[in-house]
């Protein structure tokens, strides 16, 4: 990836399905954009949404990890006050960057994970992973791939995480 963005830059997310139509969109700011991947800053924009597991309400801090090769994300999620509720990571394939109209993309596999601050986690969506798998023979290689370093990041500890002082304002 040659082209990058600077930091405080206007973003837009687009989350695609694997037949390429959007599933969600979002817009955020750019952090830090290099040759490994963007770190963006967005609100979330839906009133209130219970998973079961956490709840997720307008102007929670999504504190967004994408890589440019790498099969997943990970999103860092802290209430409006900045108390961490913990982080979503979802497998999909590689980020791509169209620096020309500030947008990102990217596919999303199905597989998401969730992990509280105390570490424990749930692996999400296991059955519509396996069925996307059926369906898209072409994506199990990068699919499997994602979620074994996905799973490995989160047994060892090692997601990333956006510090307060790293915080572009």
């Amino acid at each position: 990836m040659a082209k990058t963005v600077p930091p405080g830059s206007p973003i837009h997310v687009r989350k695609l399905r694997p037949d390429g139509s959007q599933a969600y969109a979002w817009d955020g700011v750019v952090l830090r954009c290099d040759e490994t991947g963007i770190v963006l800053r967005a609100q979330f924009n839906i009133d209130f949404r219970d998973l079961g597991y956490t709840t997720f309400r307008r102007g929670d801090e999504f504190i967004e990890f994408y890589y440019w090769d790498r099969c997943y994300n990970v999103f860092q999620i802290s209430s409006p006050d900045r108390t961490l509720k913990g982080w979503y990571a979802n497998v999909g394939l590689p980020a791509e960057l169209s620096p020309e109209s500030n947008e990102l993309s990217y596919v999303d596999l199905e597989l998401d994970v969730w992990v509280p601050p105390n570490g424990a986690f749930l692996v999400l969506d296991q059955a519509e992973f396996d069925a996307l798998l059926t369906e898209h023979p072409e994506l199990v290689e990068a699919a499997e791939r994602g979620r074994a370093t996905l799973l490995a990041l989160v047994e060892s500890g090692r997601l990333p995480r956006w510090t307060e002082e790293q915080i572009v304002t």
